[in-house]
């Protein structure tokens, strides 16, 4: 039987196995191939094929120069579309795109070398598409009889699952082991009972100090875990193999040298690991550092309670929140005073409650919130209810709140009482009438002027209303002689300059060949701010008078016939002349009642007023007592000024260097005069006659305030004990009191009297807060103590109990070692020969008319030359100049484009070192840059003494003067 044949498996030729490959063997025909066919084979190669074909592995082998393949099942799903052609194809074509992967085994395989590979890369072409795989395979020689190598054995395996697998594992912990090293929470591993540190990320490291923690049992390298309650903790979570989380807990980790640092807020999980029978193996430590929120959220939570407390200090206006039913859901103490219910009795209710039977019929509230929601808000003025059932005046606005969104989610009401307003505005009109009947009896012209001379408005009769003359109808035309405008422009200048009342007799335009005499009086009108907003004038026709006048003056010339032939003439004319003084007086009566217009006049410009019209009538005995008026005006408007600016933290401040035992003696005296004899004074210094960086002035004056409160705390007599030590704030004291750490000098005012509560000690420094009767203080002196110490850098602490007497501790700023407490500057008298050698020139910079005219007044007065400028630029010319300045006097809030800083600093680049010294009305704070002033400039608040600004002004010239004074320092005048 011929061998090609393979009628059963017992008759079957080789090869001897069953399979798909070795049927395709079977089919091939070698016959076109080097091989030839089977029967002829070599052993070694019916040998090999044998043994591949019945191997599970996959495997295939090459034969002769030729490389003919040959390959088992196991091998046959890595030729994919190759398969079909594969079975004695040589491997150079078969496998040509894997061909660069092989070939060096292949030939050091059939030069008698074996050789292994595992995880080998190989891109080849299996399915059309280029693709990366890996292989493990060994390549072993064949040998023939001889010893000769016939072909290459090769074992293979694709591995390209498993690579692509461990690839990707590793990136993922790549990825894990990054996550952890940056994570923005502390984590670390602590394994067994003993928590050995294993792994820490860089945020666990951070928080405890970078000490070295891994391999070291947490105890070991930790230890405050220990008095601080977390090794316990850790201890429970591997025992009970349960998971404990800690919010907002704390921990006082520990420096390298030992010092505790600032304690630290953490929310933390303990999570048990547990191996695979479900045993713990250690605990997995993760947290986040949540310090700077919890001390956001106490901010914000003192921020609420301020706003409240500002909120509810707004008594003149009743302030309440409402949610979107209109129910109350905030009721402020200005909602309380005007309306009388408490917050307790509205929360919850409506508005509605205080509206009149006729609003709550016509459901005018339900209205508004309608118009609020639509158009955001509403404002008016009602009649509305208080408890008591009193009806009251008040003016309202309704304004819809929005969240973040704009989600409309509730409304707020603001209300003031304008009762009284409304009365003044009735009693304003009822002025106006009157005003309005009495111009209408007149018979002369009333008109006003604008504050720029420009526009003239008629005041007609009956309450008519007034008329404005053309724009381009130029009043002096239409009614003063052209002759006559120049001494009327002068007159007007004048007027502008002295801001005073004038009065001039002009002639009008000639009409048919003839003018009349005009009689004008002129008196300004100010506003709220000191400025001239209108002028008021009267017109009286004077032409028969002057005509009178002339014919009088004829007739002392004239023969004595003449006089006796027109002497009723003459009495008719004195008789036509005592009216027109009749009518001249009822025009001056008119011109002062136009002075009431300018309504809630203070008691400086009522005085400076009266001041003017006891001059223009001649009557010099009683001035005094309105100088008297206006200065006693002046003086408690700046001591109040100075008081609100203190507890605003923003007065004008002159730190220099104040002992504290040298300050309290020489106080001695007035405070003995002050308290009386019912109270003994002790002393008691404990600071080493420290001194402190503060506004010596100031101080004195709060320490007296607090020894006055004293007084007033102890009606029945007692012992008042004033000290001073010297205290190191650090760490939580610090803290406590808000202040940075370091050395400062506390002084201590302590009483035996009355003492206060807790609620009491709360409020002492809000403004206004009073325990006093009703006029018997104003509730702004501690806030003025307390704003002077903040802003000086310090701090106020109270301690008091009721029946106990009360302590006030002032802490302050101690001196920096080396500065000497400065000497206090003498007096300067307002005289011309205060200085000495040549005349010094001052460039004087301000924009209000009458503060520049006082200021040149007073430096001509003491010797100097002046030079005057209104704003910025025009002074920048003269530093430019050639002209020689010695000093540059400027206001700070200057017009214009250039404020005082911005001229001082230019003035010094073209005049370096350049004496500067700022006068401003305002807190020396912005546009001065307080505390940051160069040497050779200082501050001058307004309002200040005349003798004071010479003192001043020789100081910053005069360097014997100046050396004492530390530079930039500022100081109210």
């Amino acid at each position: 039987m011929s061998t090609s044949t393979y009628p059963g498996k017992a008759q079957r030729g080789f090869p001897f196995t069953d399979g798909a490959a070795a049927d395709c063997i079977r089919s091939v025909d070698w016959q076109a191939t080097p091989l030839g066919h089977p029967d002829g084979w070599p052993s070694a190669l019916r040998s090999a094929t044998s043994l591949m074909l019945a191997s599970p592995e996959s495997m295939y082998l090459a034969w002769g120069d030729e490389l003919v393949f040959l390959f088992n099942d196991a091998y046959s799903p890595i030729l994919g579309p190759r398969r079909e052609q594969a079975m004695g194809a040589p491997l150079r074509t078969l496998w040509a795109d894997a061909w660069d992967a092989v070939k060096g085994p292949v030939e050091r395989a059939l030069a008698g070398e074996g050789s292994r590979f595992e995880d080998m890369p190989v891109r080849m072409n299996r399915y059309g598409a280029e693709e990366d795989t890996w292989w493990t395979f060994s390549f072993s020689p064949i040998h023939l009889d001889d010893g000769s190598v016939g072909g290459v054995f090769c074992v293979t395996r694709e591995v390209t699952e498993v690579v692509v697998a461990q690839q990707r594992l590793a990136r993922e912990n790549e990825r894990l082991i990054a996550l952890f090293e940056k994570s923005p929470m502390f984590m670390a591993f602590l394994s067994g009972p003993e928590h050995r540190v294993e792994l820490a990320n860089p945020r666990y490291a951070e928080m405890v100090g970078h000490r070295p923690v891994i391999g070291q049992r947490l105890a070991d390298a930790i230890p405050e875990v220990i008095d601080q309650g977390y090794l316990p903790l850790l201890d429970q979570v591997y025992r009970s193999g349960e998971t404990y989380i800690g919010t907002e807990v704390t921990y006082d980790p520990v420096s390298t040298d030992g010092s505790v640092v600032e304690p630290r807020k953490l929310d933390i999980v303990f999570q048990p690991v547990k191996d695979a029978a479900g045993q713990s193996v250690g605990v997995f430590v993760q947290g986040l550092d949540v310090t700077s929120q919890v001390a956001l959220q106490r901010r914000l939570r003192r921020s609420e309670a301020r706003h409240r407390q500002i909120m509810d200090s707004a008594m003149d206006y009743a302030i309440f929140a409402m949610d979107l039913e209109g129910r109350i859901t905030l009721w402020n103490e200005g909602a309380r005073h005007t309306l009388g219910w408490t917050e307790a009795e509205m929360l919850g209710q409506t508005p509605e409650r205080f509206y009149s039977e006729k609003d709550r019929v016509a459901r005018r509230f339900q209205h508004g919130m309608r118009v609020a929601l639509a158009e955001g808000g509403l404002s008016g003025e009602r009649p509305f209810l208080r408890k008591s059932g009193e009806t009251f005046w008040a003016q309202g606005a309704l304004t819809l709140l929005r969240d973040e969104e704009g989600t409309a989610i509730g409304f707020v009401i603001v209300l003031r009482d304008r009762t009284l307003e409304r009365a003044a505005i009735d009693a304003l009109a009822a002025s106006e009438r009157r005003l309005g009947a009495l111009v209408g009896a007149s018979s002369q012209v009333l008109y006003s002027l604008s504050a720029d001379w420009a526009e003239r408005r008629q005041i007609l009769r009956q309450g008519d209303t007034a008329q404005l003359l053309a724009p381009d109808w130029n009043w002096r035309e239409a009614f003063v002689h052209p002759d006559d405008r120049a001494a009327l422009d002068a007159a007007i200048a004048e007027a502008d300059a002295h801001r005073k009342p004038f009065e001039i007799q002009h002639r009008t335009p000639p009409r048919n060949g003839s003018h009349r005499w005009v009689l004008m009086r002129v008196v300004p009108m100010f506003d709220a701010e000191g400025r001239v907003s209108e002028w008021f004038g009267t017109a009286t026709d004077v032409t028969e008078k002057r005509e009178a006048e002339e014919r009088l003056q004829q007739l002392t010339v004239t023969l004595e016939e003449r006089v006796r032939e027109r002497s009723a003439e003459l009495l008719m004319t004195e008789e036509k002349l005592r009216q027109s003084q009749k009518m001249e007086a009822v025009g001056q009566l008119t011109g002062g009642i136009a002075h009431d217009f300018n309504n809630l006049l203070t008691s400086v410009s009522m005085g400076l007023e009266l001041l003017e019209m006891r001059v223009a009538q001649g009557r010099i005995d009683d001035l005094g007592r309105y100088v008297e008026m206006a200065r006693s005006g002046a003086d408690r408007a700046a001591a109040l000024t100075q008081r609100l600016l203190a507890f605003s933290r923003r007065q004008t401040l002159a730190p220099t260097g104040v002992v504290v035992e040298q300050m309290v003696l020489g106080m001695m005296e007035i405070i003995s005069r002050s308290l009386g004899p019912s109270i003994t004074i002790g002393t008691h210094f404990a600071d080493g006659s420290a001194a402190v960086q503060v506004d010596g002035p100031q101080l004195e004056n709060a320490l007296l305030n607090l020894c006055i409160n004293a007084r007033d705390a102890m009606p029945g007599g007692g012992a008042l004990d004033i000290s001073s030590d010297v205290v190191e704030l650090a760490g939580s004291e610090a803290v406590a009191l808000e202040l940075p750490p370091g050395p400062y000098v506390r002084l201590s005012v302590r009483d035996t009297g009355t003492g206060m509560e807790a609620d009491v000690v709360a409020k002492v420094f809000e403004p206004f807060f009073t325990t006093k009767p009703i006029g018997q203080g104003t509730g702004l002196g501690l806030s003025m103590i307390y704003g002077f110490t903040r802003q000086s850098g310090g701090q106020v602490q109270v301690e008091s109990r009721p029946g106990e007497g009360t302590t006030m501790h002032l802490y302050l700023p101690r001196l920096v070692e080396g500065m000497q407490a400065a000497d206090a500057a003498p007096a300067v008298a307002l005289d011309s020969d205060v200085l000495r050698g040549p005349m010094r020139t001052v460039l004087l910079v301000e924009d209000e008319t009458a503060v520049r005219v006082l200021v040149s007044e007073v430096l001509v007065s003491a010797g100097y030359r002046v030079i005057e400028a209104s704003e910025g630029p025009p002074a920048l010319d003269v530093l430019r100049s050639v002209e020689a300045i010695d000093l540059l006097v400027t206001d700070v809030g200057l017009t214009g484009p250039l404020n005082g800083r911005q001229v001082a600093d230019a003035g010094r680049q073209c005049r370096p070192g350049l004496p500067v010294l700022f006068i401003t009305g305002y807190a020396a704070t912005a546009a001065v840059g307080a505390g940051h002033l160069e040497a050779g400039m200082e501050v001058l608040a307004k309002p200040f003494a005349a003798a004071e600004l010479v003192r001043r002004a020789n100081a910053l010239l005069d360097p014997r003067q100046h050396a004492g004074r530390p530079s930039g320092q500022h100081t109210a005048g």
